[in-house]
């Protein structure tokens, strides 16, 4: 009997689970109340009541249906917004059926009297942009905007400020929609505070000439908007930071902002020798992906992570730093002028020693040690210029000055096969250089009448000029023979103007259709003068003609340009046909000789994204480009710094052919702020210029060739998902895989060497985020590398490596922490370097909050506990194996107290 029961039971429970689930959906019709139109696209929102946080979110379809899945188990709020309507609100509680509701929305020209609303609406959808009350999630007390972006739904910020945003990666942040500080996001997410921020808003910005034109080009840009509340506009706030440490380490922040209506006045400095000077992510996401693998052009591979060299990390010894930097912003004349100028400087000094292992086709061993100084300034400007609502001007425009100082000391060996020494090299050389860049630019457009036609004039100047020179003193050894000396003054001067201008008429065609005809031309100018002399009667007087070299490089280009646009709401796409003439001029001006070419080629590209609706997209595109030889590749200037290696140009090069395509897919969850992606992309380079390599008595000689009849192959997949796995936990995680192969050809010694690499990367990123108790990221990847070639059939450098990063924190009190941040590197042995690589760099410290608003903050940390710390770094290029150590931070203990204060104005 007791079985039976239990069995009647089971056979109940499915019809019991049914029948919760079905109290639980919510389903209705939207409509107009007066025509009983049908609404679709409606926005409906489902929120607790009890503390306004989002349950469930939807759209109506065609119809005005809608449905709604989320369980109820406490009273909730339904909200229905629509475009010109008012929003409609209604109680929805636990236990009852709403299975047919009907929603009656009342236009804002029948409205007959206010509607008060209580409540916050966390998230809104306002066409193609999402809206984040920044009140309705909770950060730490004087948390930064990076702080709250990491609470939002849908946004991520990895620990070097990169934000990713509804997976893809955001280039902007802007404030109140215009840029603070330029294009450096940190600038914003790390010195403004999450309180003075009303709403963030995450949208596509298109193009500037598609903005004033109305005509979609189908460039955008990943771009996150910060909106100020109006009590924030009118105040003075900042932090200021200093740290002293053991072994002479030291740190130091101060930031200003001064704001007031539409002026923007901002300032910041910062110093210390740690490593921590950097404010910018960008620079070293242009050089690296987050699987730490390059590809270049020439089908060389990396697998060190890039670090910006200004920030301190990555240099060799102990970097002395100071960033430093003001904006001003303002408009004027009822907004008709609006003006963004800002100015930075930076200076950077270290000193180590550095050690360089090469192996495979080349064997050598080199040692530097290394004594460098870097002080820049940098100024930008940008003024718009709204003349009417036809005409507007924007004006841009920068310099920037570097002083290069250094004083490198090298030995190098170069070794046989059988790794026997050949040469030697002890080599000192002091270089003191000033670069010097200017830019100027000007975008003009006119529009007519009629929507979306348009005429667009832009032009722009720029050059960039480095002078300079040092001195060289080498000794070289070859194998049974004598030394040869080298005592050498050099002088340097090396200039690149380039000047373009080009004009865009606009036309469209239909609502959805328009057509772009454009012509433009191109001046590029380079030159290059080096003079080396060797010491005579003790003077350096004596011209040394093989190693100085005076040459002029010119390229005249004019373009011309054919593009169809079309643009639905769900679909981009565009079909540009450019045809580009180029003149190519070279002169050795020592001899007077000369060298004139033309190329008249043809570069498509086609692009396009179709939107399956608001969070799911898919995007392609494809560039024929043709890739011109550059100044180095024909007429290198031939330098004996390094007289190991030499460079040859080759003054018959030709134009090789790429082709690149790529197609991406990506889908957004806005209520669980979940999204996936994945990608691919293939690169095609037909006879590819290559540098090619001959090995004699001791000396490497590279040279570039066309590898004609040959095409060098890239192909690169990628995918990930990002969920929450438990959202009382705060528990969220991110799975990504990543596979990448080449295949590229070169000349060694005159054999064909064909070079395949193949890269395996899985990454796994589980992080709690809670602001209390437990808090971590953790970072695992593990990755395989094959690399094979076959001139060197018995070394490659296959091998498996694994890496790890993250932090863990735990909150005692809401004031007081503990915390640490580690990095886990390993790499196995390979045939060509046998010996594996290991560390764990861990850092932990301790945080206390003071004073009632928690705006002193007092905290102690240990840099590298275990000591282990050692730069390294391994790279492949045409079969050719490096692996480099050097000098960098090691363990030091630190004391730092941060304020941060705030005062409004009246």
């Amino acid at each position: 009997m007791k079985r039976r029961t239990i069995f009647n039971l089971l056979l109940l429970l499915p019809m019991l689970m049914s029948l919760c689930f079905a109290q639980s959906k919510i389903q209705g019709k939207i409509s107009d109340s007066k025509d009983q139109q049908k609404l679709s696209n409606a926005t409906i929102m489902l929120l607790s009541a009890k503390d306004s946080i989002l349950l469930d979110f939807t759209r109506s379809d065609e119809n005005g249906n809608f449905s709604l899945n989320t369980p109820i188990q406490s009273e909730s709020v339904l909200i229905v917004s629509y475009p010109k309507y008012g929003d409609y609100y209604t109680s929805i509680l636990p236990n009852q059926e709403y299975s047919a509701l009907k929603v009656g929305l009342t236009s804002t020209a029948q409205l007959l009297q206010e509607v008060i609303v209580t409540g916050r609406i966390p998230i809104t959808i306002k066409g193609d942009t999402t809206e984040y009350d920044a009140g309705s999630f909770k950060v730490e007390k004087n948390a930064k905007v990076e702080d709250l972006l990491k609470v939002l739904p849908g946004i991520t910020v990895d620990a070097s400020g990169k934000i990713t945003a509804q997976g893809k990666t955001v280039k902007k942040v802007l404030v109140d929609g215009e840029e603070f500080f330029g294009d450096d996001p940190t600038l914003v997410t790390r010195n403004l505070r999450s309180d003075m921020v009303d709403k963030v808003q995450v949208y596509e910005k298109k193009s500037e000439q598609s903005e004033r034109t109305g005509v979609d080009d189908g460039q955008r840009e990943q771009t996150i908007n910060v909106k100020l509340k109006d009590g924030a506009k009118n105040g003075m706030f900042g932090k200021a930071l200093l740290g002293v440490g053991t072994d002479d380490y030291y740190m130091g922040q101060i930031m200003v902002n001064k704001f007031k209506g539409s002026q923007k006045i901002s300032a910041y400095g910062l110093f210390g020798n740690n490593g921590t000077t950097t404010m910018n992510w960008q620079d070293a996401d242009k050089y690296g992906g987050d699987s730490g693998v390059s590809y270049g052009d020439d089908g060389s591979v990396s697998w060190s992570n890039f670090t910006d060299p200004f920030s301190g990390q990555g240099v060799v010894g102990i970097p002395r730093a100071i960033n430093s930097g003001i904006n001003f912003s303002d408009k004027f004349d009822k907004n008709k002028h609006n003006v963004n100028i800002n100015y930075k400087y930076g200076r950077i000094s270290s000193d180590g020693q550095d050690e360089t292992l090469m192996s495979g086709l080349i064997n050598s061993r080199t040692v530097k040690t290394v004594d460098t100084e870097n002080d820049q300034h940098r100024v930008n400007l940008k003024y718009d210029l709204n003349f009417d609502s036809l005409n507007t001007l924007t004006i841009r425009g920068g310099a920037s000055q570097k002083n290069l100082w250094s004083d490198n000391k090298r030995e190098a060996y170069q070794f046989s096969e059988q790794l026997d020494t050949v040469t030697t090299e002890k080599t000192r050389e002091v270089a003191d250089n000033t670069v010097k860049a200017f830019n100027l630019s000007a975008l003009f457009t006119h529009k007519f009448m009629k929507k979306g036609r348009s005429l667009t004039f832009n032009g722009e100047t720029r050059k960039d000029e480095t002078l300079g020179g040092g001195t060289l003193l080498s000794f070289v050894s070859k194998y049974k023979l004598k030394t040869d000396t080298t005592d050498q003054r050099k002088n340097r001067e090396q200039t690149v103007t380039t000047s373009r201008a080009s004009l865009t008429y606009t036309e469209p065609l239909s609502k959805v259709l328009n057509l772009s005809i454009g012509a433009g031309i191109e001046s590029n100018k380079s030159s290059s003068l080096v003079e080396s002399f060797n010491k005579g009667s003790g003077k350096y007087d004596d011209l040394d003609t093989r190693f100085s070299n005076d040459y002029d490089f010119d390229r005249t280009s004019s373009n011309y340009k054919l593009a169809l646009g079309y643009t639905t709401e769900k679909l981009r796409f565009n079909f540009t046909n450019s045809f580009n003439n180029d003149d190519l001029e070279q002169k050795n001006n020592n001899t007077n000789a000369s060298f004139s070419r033309n190329f008249f080629t043809y570069n498509p590209s086609l692009s396009g994204g179709y939107s399956f609706n608001k969070g799911k997209n898919m995007w392609f595109n494809y560039n024929g480009r043709n890739q011109l030889p550059s100044l180095n590749q024909i007429q290198p200037i031939l330098d004996n710094s390094d007289q190991l290696n030499r460079y040859l140009g080759n003054e018959n090069l030709k134009p090789a052919f790429s082709h690149n395509f790529n197609l991406g897919y990506n889908t957004f969850k806005l209520l669980t702020g979940s999204y996936a992606y994945v990608g691919g992309n293939l690169n095609l380079v037909k006879d590819p210029i290559s540098q090619n390599i001959t090995t004699s008595n001791g000396i490497n000689t590279y040279e570039w060739n066309n590898i004609t009849g040959k095409t060098n192959i890239s192909a690169n997949f990628w995918s990930g998902y990002y969920f929450k796995l438990n959202k009382k936990l705060g528990l969220s995680n991110s799975p990504q895989l990543s596979w990448s192969i080449s295949e590229n050809y070169n000349f060694f010694n005159g054999e064909l060497n064909k070079v395949n690499t193949t890269n395996y990367n899985f990454t796994y990123t589980l992080t709690r985020d809670t602001k209390t108790g437990l808090n971590f990221n953790i970072n695992l990847s593990p990755q395989y590398r094959v690399m094979e070639s076959n001139l060197q059939q018995n070394t490659n450098s296959n091998g498996f490596v694994f890496g790890s990063s993250g932090s863990v924190e735990y909150f005692f009190t809401k004031t007081l922490k503990v915390y640490t941040n580690y990095d886990y590197t390993y790499e196995a042995a390979t045939q060509a370097f046998d010996q594996k690589f290991e560390q764990f760099l861990v850092h932990p410290g301790i945080s206390k909050k003071f004073l009632k608003n928690e705006s002193l903050i007092l905290d102690f940390t240990v840099n590298d506990v275990l000591n282990q710390n050692k730069g390294f770094s391994r790279s492949a290029a045409n079969s050719v194996f490096t692996q480099r150590r050097y000098d960098t931070i090691r363990r030091y203990y630190m004391l730092k107290l941060s304020w941060d204060f705030t005062k409004m104005f009246l």
